[in-house]
C-alpha cells in the first residue's frame, strides 16, 4: 500500500495522538513527548529524502532513523544515551502500529526493529542519611518552609510523582486514616499511606496556606507565593533546593525520591507487590528494578562485613 507519507503525516500525527488522549487516557506531558519524538522523525526521514509506504521495506528507512539518532549530539553537545533511543523508537513503533489497526498500513516495521543495547541504568536513590539530612533543611518558621517541609516528606512518604504532588486538593487527604488519593498516569487513582511524619508536616503546614497571597484555587493542598496551585516544575526546583551540598547526593530530581521511596521499603522487607500498588506500576516487571538494588546493597553489606567474602 502506497502513501505519501510527508504529506499525510500532520493529519495521522492528531489522530494518533487524540487516540491516545481519548482512548489510553495519555497526559499532557505524555502527548508532549509524543508529539515531539515523532516531529523529530519525520524530520529525519526528510533529511534523509526517506518515506515510509507500510510495508517490510520500511526496515531500511528505520535503521537510517536509529544511524542518525546515534550520530546525534544533545544540546549539552554529548551523544543521544540509548535508553533515549529505544524511547524514541518505541514512540514510532507504536505510532505505525496505530497505522496498521487503522488499515493505512499494510504492516509495521517497527516491530522487526531491535532496540539499541546499552547498560541498564538502575535509578537513581539516595540513602537514608541522605533523605532526613535533606528533609530537616526547610525553615519551619516561615510558610515556604513549612509547605516545603510537607511537600518533600510526602514525596519520600509515599512515592508521588511531582504532577501527583502538585495536583493534589485539600479533600484527597485522609489524615485520620493516614492516606492521600492521588489521580496517576492515565488518570488512575490509587490510595497511598503517609508516613507519621508527613501526616504531622502537612498538618503544621495547612494553617499557613493562608500568608500565601489570595488564594486562587482553594482547593489546592501545595501553593506557590502568589496563591496559585503549585506547579511540578517548581516542585522540581524545591527538591534540587534542598537536596544540593547533601553528601552522596549527585544529581537532584523528584523522581530520586520516588526511587528511594520504593528502595528503602523493599530494603525494609516490603512485599514487591505492595510496593507495586503503592507505586501505581501497572507491571510488576517496572517495580522489579529497585529489587537489583536492594540485592546491590545487600552484596555490599556482605563483602564489607563477611570474613571469607574476599577469598576465591
Amino acid at each position: 500500500m502506497t502513501t505519501n507519507f510527508e504529506k499525510a503525516f500532520p493529519t495521522w500525527l492528531e489522530s494518533f495522538l487524540d487516540h491516545l488522549a481519548h482512548e489510553r487516557g495519555a497526559s499532557n506531558g505524555t502527548l508532549l513527548t509524543y508529539r515531539a519524538d515523532l516531529e523529530e522523525f519525520q524530520r529525519i526521514l526528510e533529511d534523509e529524502d526517506l518515506e515510509l509506504i507500510g510495508t517490510q521495506s520500511d526496515i531500511q528507512p528505520l535503521r537510517i532513523y536509529l544511524r542518525v539518532l546515534s550520530e546525534t549530539k544533545s544540546k549539552h553537545g554529548k551523544p543521544i544515551v540509548s535508553q533515549s533511543i529505544s524511547r524514541k523508537l518505541s514512540t514510532v513503533r507504536s505510532f505505525l502500529r496505530y497505522l496498521t489497526n487503522q488499515g493505512i498500513f499494510a504492516m509495521n516495521a517497527g516491530k522487526l526493529i531491535k532496540s539499541p543495547k546499552g547498560a541498564k541504568r538502575l535509578p537513581g536513590v539516595v540513602s537514608e542519611r541522605a533523605a532526613s539530612d535533606a528533609l530537616a533543611k526547610p525553615d519551619l518558621a516561615t510558610p515556604t518552609g513549612l509547605r516545603d517541609a510537607a511537600m518533600l516528606e510526602l514525596l519520600y512518604s509515599s512515592g508521588l510523582r511531582r504532577a501527583e504532588i502538585s495536583g493534589i486538593s485539600l479533600n484527597d487527604l485522609n489524615v485520620a486514616d493516614g492516606t492521600v488519593r492521588v489521580l496517576g498516569k492515565g488518570n488512575k487513582v490509587r490510595i497511598v499511606p503517609v508516613g507519621i511524619q508527613a501526616v504531622n508536616a502537612i498538618k503544621n503546614y495547612i494553617p499557613a496556606r493562608k500568608d500565601f497571597g489570595e488564594i486562587q484555587d482553594k482547593s489546592a493542598l501545595f501553593l506557590l507565593i502568589n496563591g496559585k496551585r503549585m506547579t511540578p516544575g517548581a516542585v522540581y526546583h524545591i527538591v534540587q533546593k534542598y537536596f544540593r551540598g547533601v553528601r552522596d547526593v549527585g544529581r537532584s530530581h523528584p523522581h530520586m525520591l520516588r526511587h528511594s521511596f520504593a528502595t528503602h521499603l523493599l530494603d525494609h522487607g516490603a512485599e514487591i507487590r505492595a510496593v507495586q500498588e503503592m507505586l501505581g506500576h501497572t507491571s510488576l516487571r517496572t517495580t522489579q528494578k529497585y529489587t537489583h538494588l536492594t540485592v546491590d546493597r545487600l552484596k555490599q553489606a556482605y563483602d564489607s562485613a563477611h570474613p571469607r567474602s574476599g577469598e576465591a
